[in-house]
């Protein structure tokens, strides 16, 4: 853990496609202690154990998505009753971040990561023991803490990835970053499903304890501070070399590891995300957000209420486990977006600053990586899916469907995030929540008022109208493409920062 060790700074960066000829910006400073000069392989075990905790964030809060037969039993509620600790989770994963990023300065990253797992754990236990008819209101309470905390690490995460990797290695950080995080929201019903198909439900919260436990042992053992001031390197406070005394300085004082700051600059950090959400390049990526991304999680959230509705009332009569299997055909997209990601996120937005702008960067290179899955694959699966709800498919026919959706609108987190991470380098932290409360709040809300979408159009018609709005939406992206850098422009000049006209290779 001694950050001035001569052999743990890095010499060589790998990259896509050429290397020689990419210029590293940020540019790294000379100190051995600059999160840019470490290591690749210390990098590359900080953004994993960063995965980790961001997969166990995610599994936690959703991992009671399918049992809905136990709970509607013991707490008396129907169905779409049960998934409104659906909604509490999601409400809590787009609310947490506002709270913990503007303390993180002050206890830092990785202390703050460290702890919210802590929370997340001790939620999941509280979860577990509510067994009695009268708790299901202290049940979704705990849905909603569970998800107030277990977002951290991946709203913290984009902090870290700037802090330790170059600009043409973010996309694959961010890519792998996010698909850990979403493939935990698509894990934990699955492994929950099978594991209380044959046992009472909260079992499927008990097993999680195990993860995050292993999950907390990973972030004490392995997560550094990263925040470097590179312009005054006499401002870095002076970190323990010893490893016990590294981890109890990180994790218990983190205050003594981070750069001194004011509650000025804590207020500035606590309102940043609001003025970032009201900027016009923020609000048209964040519409895109909400409906393309907003209707896979109103998917994935419904899917488990028409599978297990008896086939007289439209459904498919599905038992649990039936229900946790049919979930592979989300791990199988996700699994084709983490390929596709990493091998285009970085490359193609490079591919086209050397082929139309001489080498010089811009942001919106990076937006032509959404062409297929979000204005193709995305509406294609979601009509796809309407359709088979509608005339009763097979329901291999609705797996083929969540499985289009699945890449349609997962391949367009990362690149999104990255998006407007890149636009505000200043605040990557920030511009994430932004975007992350962007991409849930349609999910949160479905469960209220899908009912009566279905009365009146009928159930082909609701994912039918997804699809064509999801058509739309890509008209913003496009307007990104066009005219980017004249909207990032009007912006507030204290937040506005960016990458663009660095030029990423020598001649």
């Amino acid at each position: 853990m001694d950050a001035k060790e001569p052999q743990d700074v890095e010499i060589s960066t790998p990259s896509p496609g050429n290397e020689s000829q990419l210029v590293l910006i940020p540019q790294p400073s000379t100190h051995p202690r600059d999160p840019l000069k470490w290591s690749v392989r210390r990098k590359y075990v900080i953004t994993a154990v960063l995965c980790l905790a961001s997969f166990s964030g995610a599994i936690a809060p959703l991992s009671g998505q399918l049992n809905l037969a136990d709970q509607e039993k013991l707490y008396h509620k129907t169905k779409i009753q049960e998934s409104y600790a659906n909604s509490a989770a999601l409400a809590g994963m787009a609310a947490g971040p506002f709270f913990f990023a503007p303390i993180s300065p002050i206890l830092g990253r990785s202390a703050l990561i460290f702890w919210c797992v802590l929370f997340t754990l001790v939620c999941q236990i509280w979860a577990a023991v509510m067994t009695h008819p009268n708790d299901y209101i202290a049940y979704v309470i705990s849905r909603l803490f569970a998800g107030f905390f277990g977002a951290v690490p991946t709203v913290l995460g984009p902090r870290i990835v700037t802090d330790i990797f170059f600009l043409h290695q973010r996309g694959r950080a961010f890519t792998a970053l996010h698909m850990a995080f979403l493939f935990g929201t698509i894990a934990g019903p699955t492994f929950s499903g099978f594991i209380s198909a044959g046992a009472f439900f909260p079992v499927e919260f008990w097993w999680t304890v195990g993860l995050l436990g292993f999950a907390l042992i990973c972030c004490f053992c392995f997560l550094e501070e990263t925040g470097f001031d590179r312009k005054c390197v006499d401002n870095n406070p002076d970190v323990p070399s010893g490893l016990f005394a590294n981890r109890i300085a990180t994790f218990f004082f983190g205050q003594r590891v981070v750069q001194p700051t004011t509650w000025r600059e804590t207020a500035k950090i606590g309102v940043a995300p609001l003025l970032i959400g009201i900027c016009p390049v923020t609000i048209i990526m964040g519409i895109f957000t909400l409906i393309s991304f907003g209707f896979y999680v109103g998917v994935n959230a419904l899917t488990p209420v028409w599978l297990q509705k008896p086939v007289s009332k439209g459904g498919y009569g599905f038992t649990l486990k039936q229900n946790a299997a049919f979930t592979f055909c989300h791990w199988i997209g996700i699994i084709f977006v983490q390929f596709y990601g990493h091998y285009l996120n970085d490359r193609l937005p490079l591919a086209l600053a050397r082929r139309y702008n001489g080498g010089v960067w811009k942001p919106e290179y990076r937006l032509h990586v959404l062409w297929l899955p979000s204005l193709i694959l995305n509406p294609i699966g979601l009509g796809i899916f309407g359709a088979a709800l509608q005339y009763h498919l097979h329901y291999m026919v609705l797996a083929l469907a969540v499985f289009i959706v699945t890449i349609g609108s997962l391949a367009s987190v990362p690149v999104t995030v990255n998006y407007v991470v890149e636009c505000f380098t200043q605040y990557p932290a920030e511009a994430g929540i932004v975007i992350g409360a962007y991409r849930i709040v349609y999910g949160l809300t479905i469960t209220f008022y899908i009912d009566p979408w279905v009365e009146a159009v009928d159930v082909g018609w609701v994912y039918g109208m997804m699809a064509f709005f999801a058509i739309f939406s890509f008209l913003f992206v496009m307007l990104l493409m066009w005219k980017g850098h004249a909207i990032r422009g009007i912006q507030f000049a204290s937040l506005g920062s960016s990458e663009e006209g660095k030029k990423l290779v020598q001649e």
